[in-house]
């Protein structure tokens, strides 16, 4: 007795991933992953500069002010070189430079405020004060 042949299923193909598929994308997102951390690094490094010479000019412009009054209340003839550190801002320090202009009732004044050594010009204001009196 012969009987029919019953034709065997056909194979259909697995869905899914291969292993090596897999491994490649995660060979890319890893290095991915790497590249953006790093970037992350740099970034937040990036800011805390920016907060510090956002202080360090606040700090300056507060100088700058004091300078103002000095000036207004007792002349020219106090004002000159001078350093010196902020309370409540510990490794601020300051630094002013007065110089004398071609008119007597006038002077530019240097401000310099340094947190980082390695870069003591990062916040420098320049400023011309007259004297009200003269």
């Amino acid at each position: 007795m012969w009987r029919a042949a019953c034709p065997l299923p056909a194979i259909r193909p697995t869905a899914g991933f291969t292993l090596i598929e897999v491994l490649v994308a995660l060979a890319v997102i890893a290095y991915s992953f790497v590249g953006l951390l790093g970037l992350h690094a740099r970034n937040i490094k990036a800011v805390a500069r920016d907060q510090s010479l956002t202080r360090a000019t606040l700090l300056a412009r507060e100088l700058v002010s004091q300078v103002q009054y000095q000036v207004t209340v007792s002349g020219l003839e106090d004002l000159g070189d001078a350093q010196g550190t902020f309370d409540g801002f510990p490794g601020y320090r300051w630094e002013r430079q007065v110089l004398a202009t071609g008119l007597d009732e006038m002077r530019e004044v240097i401000v310099r405020v340094i947190w980082d050594e390695r870069s003591p010009n990062a916040c420098e204001l320049v400023y011309f004060v007259r004297d009200p009196a003269v």
